[in-house]
């Protein structure tokens, strides 16, 4: 080995892998910060969205409350009293109860056909007849 190394030329080879090897660390911290920068990002913007949601919720919460007393039959009728409407609730009489319809029912495609005329017989052969669909509010 030699005894000065002061005066030693610097060799290419060091240079680069010491250039590499700082660049890399740069880069490697860099990084790091621009995703620590872009958790709290976006952390910052899950809360504006849980906040935003709360609220909505809330909100909901009210119409629906809101809604159910507008449907309420105590409400409606003294709302047909103030504006002086006249309406009474319907008779049994008056009220038509239908079954709901099953699960064949929604299987069943309806199909609007003209049957031919019997040759033979000369009368026009039987046509189904298609049912409405009704349907039921709740």
């Amino acid at each position: 080995m030699r005894s000065n190394r002061k005066r030693e030329p610097l060799r290419l080879g060091t240079v680069a892998k010491a250039l590499v090897v700082c660049g890399a660390v740069a880069v490697a911290g860099l990084s790091y910060v621009y995703q620590k920068n872009q958790l709290y990002r976006l952390g910052d913007e899950v809360k504006k969205r849980e906040a935003t949601l709360l609220a909505v919720e809330k909100r909901n919460a009210l119409l629906a409350a809101q809604l159910a007393q507008f449907k309420s039959p105590a409400y409606l009728e003294a709302r047909c009293q103030q504006y002086g409407l006249g309406l009474i609730p319907p008779r049994d009489s008056q009220v038509v109860r239908l079954p709901e319809p099953g699960r064949e029912w929604d299987l069943a495609v309806p199909q609007v056909a003209l049957v031919p005329a019997a040759a033979s017989s000369g009368k026009p052969a039987p046509v189904k007849k298609l049912a409405k669909k009704v349907v039921v509010h709740r």
